[in-house]
């Protein structure tokens, strides 16, 4: 095995690195916190990576993309371009797929259910929630991980690491549930909405502060998590919680919902959970 990973092997072992060669991770979201992601799952070592992103640089991001160089055009690279370019730039022992989807794609899908882990770094609810049940119904250990920035002087993030069927997003209430209904509804009933309520479109799309610095935390807890499990030091801790501006990362020890839907009734249940009914949606079949 190549000395670059001898201070790895000092931590967990030959074994430890031994599994982590033998791991594949599907990243799904590669932006911010996606990028830091996938520069530390390369410094690890592991297997390979499947990148899963159908968006393009711009020139907001390039105050935290990790791998994007200045010189990169806007618009005209796919951000699963560039994070492919950075594991080979950082790593060349691990393999990586761009995979410029979204979520609600049928390559997409194949690539997590072929993954040993999922990890999920989305800004909204809704690819949340599905990407929470589809991880379930083929039992891949899935971590999702989140920013949060709610109010001014107010800043952090969390890590769910959603494992053994005992506690996931759903079941620790944090999704939006509106939001997530949402991002299943149809166009015409979601507009229709909009005129009831008086709702601006514009509004929901605002996307909220994001520095490199905060990314870079809730990236490494969730790495730090990924590692123990994966290399057999630990279980990993199912949820954390950043508070930066308190400079606190608490530990959530609140008991999961006993009657969780996702964990009960989805979980283990592959092609019967039926989780490839959003595919069939019209609004996503553009994108299949």
């Amino acid at each position: 095995m190549s000395r670059r990973y001898d201070r790895n092997i000092g931590l967990f072992g030959a074994e430890g690195q031994r599994k982590l060669r033998q791991t594949s991770v599907a990243v799904v979201g590669v932006g911010g916190l996606g990028s830091a992601m996938v520069q530390q799952l390369a410094l690890l070592g592991v297997g390979s990576i499947s990148l899963i992103d159908s968006e393009e640089l711009d020139d907001s991001n390039r105050n935290r993309f990790i791998g994007a160089r200045s010189h990169d055009p806007v618009p005209g690279s796919l951000k699963v371009n560039l994070a492919h370019r950075l594991v080979q730039v950082v790593n060349p022992d691990v393999a990586s797929e761009p995979i410029p989807e979204q979520l609600i794609s049928s390559k997409a899908f194949a690539a997590i259910r072929r993954a040993n882990w999922v990890i999920g770094c989305f800004d909204k609810d809704g690819p949340r929630a599905i990407l929470n049940e589809l991880c379930a119904a083929y039992t891949k250990p899935y971590i999702d991980i989140a920013s949060d920035v709610p109010e001014t002087g107010v800043y952090g993030g969390r890590v769910c690491v959603a494992y053994d069927g005992k506690g996931c997003l759903s079941c620790f209430d944090l999704l939006d549930r509106k939001a997530v209904r949402r991002y299943v509804q149809p166009e015409e009933e979601a507009l229709e909405e909009d005129k009831i309520y008086g709702i601006d479109r514009r509004l929901l799309d605002e996307k909220g502060p994001s520095v490199a610095p905060l990314n870079g935390v809730i990236a490494s807890l969730a790495a730090t998590e990924f590692m123990a499990a994966a290399t057999g030091m630990r279980p990993p801790t199912r949820l954390q919680e950043y508070r930066g501006n308190l400079s606190k990362v608490l530990v959530v020890t609140d008991p999961p919902k006993p009657d969780c839907f996702v964990c009960g009734d989805v979980r283990g249940r592959s092609e019967a959970a039926d989780v490839e009914r959003y595919l069939a949606l019209p609004q996503f079949k553009l994108i299949t």
